[in-house]
């Protein structure tokens, strides 16, 4: 009997204080304890997994409506309504947003993850911590380790012979690396913050950067941005103008004007970044430096302050000097020569706005610098309007001065040279191909009580091949309106000498005037509705952005004409 119960007591395992354990169920514990090291080893692997699914590319995103991708079909993506939801009778959700369709959002699975890693390292955590409850340590103390020791107590013969078995412990290289792998598991962020600049540069370019799709339309600086970008580095003033302005593009769209103040702080680095460059007497002279300084006024139209017309025309006046400053050089390049043309025809604008004369070119031809027949007919425009400033601040000078019998001679000139230009402006009218002319959509036969509030003008409505065309034909109208307020005002002087007998070239002037201003009007529509632009369709601009940039153009254009009526 003692035998049998000396065999009993030694098959006993103590276990701190806590309790008394069978020997016999020891190899149980052990099996437990590498279970739970398979489980930590499993759920790595899984996030590993999840890890590179995430990874892999799902292609690219669909730009159908939501109707045909819930049912799994290809959508015609036809606007304004998909052909596949107009067949079936469902109603088409509409089409996915640009912001979407070029950024993925990745938030959602994001936090899904990180809540998955978090719900399971709390679980591990758990699993790993001391509990006074368990038979056994995953975490021991130095001291214990110490302590841990084979003792076969020899006292008291009623005492049961106790063997004192050491706990399991982990490595302390991989308890290490665990508790390491816990803590990064915990500090991924719930989402990921994208630069602005990332969204922003890539829809400015989208839908605002658009070339024209008429070749004889292209004498802007826009449609130059997208080599000159390219071959720029990406911390120069081009660069920094560029992100600038896509900011305040973006930063006008309803709940992103936070981007505003990012546009404002970049628009400040762009600044100065150039003032260092023009320091340097080759980057001073560089397509891109000329460049940078339009989109700077570009910057100032869209912000709209109270300083937006000095502020733009002083850094269209920075462009000119820089301009002059590179001298007949640049003609022997084509993009030089392109951007040279970009600056001339800003230069115009701005000097008629400002009733200020055109400063002189460095060379035989001037501001000429080709004949017309190597111009398209966007520049050949340009090229017929060079004077307009000079004659209207002639014009000025002379209706400030009561009238002189001797100064007729200097009315009958700028009334000549402001017929000359008109007529000139006609006979290019009268050249365009059909494709330049408008096309009328519609008759507003409803009175408007309020002009000032009156969504369409009365009378035709007007439909161009694109924005930019639309925006050279205003542009001739508007130089047609600037020659009849010249030819009126030098009427008007020289009406106290009762030998001129002008009342006929008054009325025809007030009539042209008003033609052109019907004219201007009747597009207005056509500027601010994406349904009647097909180009902006056809090129997948969006919505909102295509609207947004007709807008842009007629507000620089009612600007100009603001200017020359008063």
């Amino acid at each position: 009997m003692c035998d049998m119960s000396a065999k009993a007591d030694a098959n006993v395992v103590e276990k701190g204080d806590e309790g008394i354990v069978d020997l016999d169920e020891a190899p149980c514990f052990i099996v437990f304890f590498f279970f739970l090291l398979f489980l930590e080893d499993y759920f790595e692997f899984v996030d590993w997994l999840e890890t590179v699914e995430d990874m892999v590319y799902t292609g690219k995103p669909s730009k159908g409506c939501g109707m045909c991708k819930s049912r799994r079909i290809k959508c015609d993506e036809k606007r304004p309504i998909c052909g596949q939801c107009q067949k079936s009778g469902r109603t088409c959700p509409g089409y996915p947003d640009q912001f979407d369709l070029m950024f993925r959002d990745e938030n959602k699975a994001l936090a899904r993850k990180a809540k998955k890693g978090s719900g399971r390292s709390d679980k591990s955590q758990e699993s790993r911590s001391v509990s006074p409850n368990t038979p056994f340590d995953l975490v021991k103390s130095p001291e214990a380790e110490s302590s841990r020791a084979l003792t076969l107590p020899t006292s008291a013969p009623n005492d049961q012979q106790l063997i004192t078995v050491p706990p399991s412990t982990l490595p302390v290289d991989l308890a290490t690396f665990q508790d390491f792998m816990w803590q990064f598991d915990n500090s991924i962020p719930s989402t990921i913050v994208m630069a602005p600049e990332f969204e922003a540069i890539p829809f400015f370019f989208r839908n605002f950067v658009t070339l024209p799709q008429v070749a004889e339309s292209m004498r802007g600086y826009l449609e130059l941005i997208v080599p000159l970008y390219n071959r720029a580095q990406p911390s120069s003033a081009l660069h920094l103008a560029t992100t600038a302005v896509a900011l305040a593009t973006c930063g006008n769209y309803p709940g992103r004007q936070h981007l505003l103040r990012d546009a404002a702080s970049t628009y400040g680095k762009a600044i100065r970044k150039l003032n260092e460059d023009l320091k340097h007497p080759f980057l001073a002279r560089s397509d891109e430096s000329v460049l940078a300084t339009l989109l700077f006024s570009l910057y100032e139209t869209i912000m709209s302050t109270d300083d937006t017309i000095t502020a733009w025309g002083n850094h269209v006046d920075g462009a000119v000097a820089l301009t002059k400053l590179r001298g007949r050089e640049q003609f022997e390049d084509p993009m030089s020569h392109d951007v040279f043309r970009a600056v001339r025809t800003m230069m115009i604008t701005s000097c008629v706005q400002r009733s200020k004369p055109i400063d002189s070119f460095p060379g035989a031809n001037g501001w000429l610098a080709s004949s017309l027949s190597e111009e398209n007919a966007a520049n050949r425009l340009t090229l017929i309007c060079i004077d307009l400033p000079n004659i209207r601040s002639r014009a000025n000078v002379l209706t400030k001065t009561p009238y002189e019998a001797s100064l007729e001679h200097e009315a009958l000139s700028i009334l000549d040279l402001a017929e000359l230009v008109d007529s000139n402006l006609q006979e290019w009218y009268q050249t365009l191909p059909s494709e330049w002319h408008y096309r009328t959509v519609g008759i507003h036969n409803e009175p408007n009580e309020d002009l000032s509030e009156a969504e369409r003008w009365m009378g035709e409505q007007h439909v161009y091949h694109d924005v930019p065309l639309a925006s050279i034909v205003n542009d001739y109208r508007v130089c047609r309106i600037f020659c009849m307020r010249v030819i009126m005002a030098c009427v008007s002087w020289l009406a106290p000498n009762p030998k001129h007998n002008l009342t006929s070239a008054y009325r025809g002037a007030v009539f042209v005037i008003q033609q052109m201003v019907d004219e201007i009007s009747a597009c207005v529509p056509f500027h601010m509705n994406y349904d009647l632009q097909p180009i902006a369709k056809e090129l997948g601009q969006e919505r909102n952005a295509a609207e947004g940039y007709g807008g842009l153009i007629y507000v620089m254009l009612h600007k100009t004409l603001e200017s020359v009526l008063l």
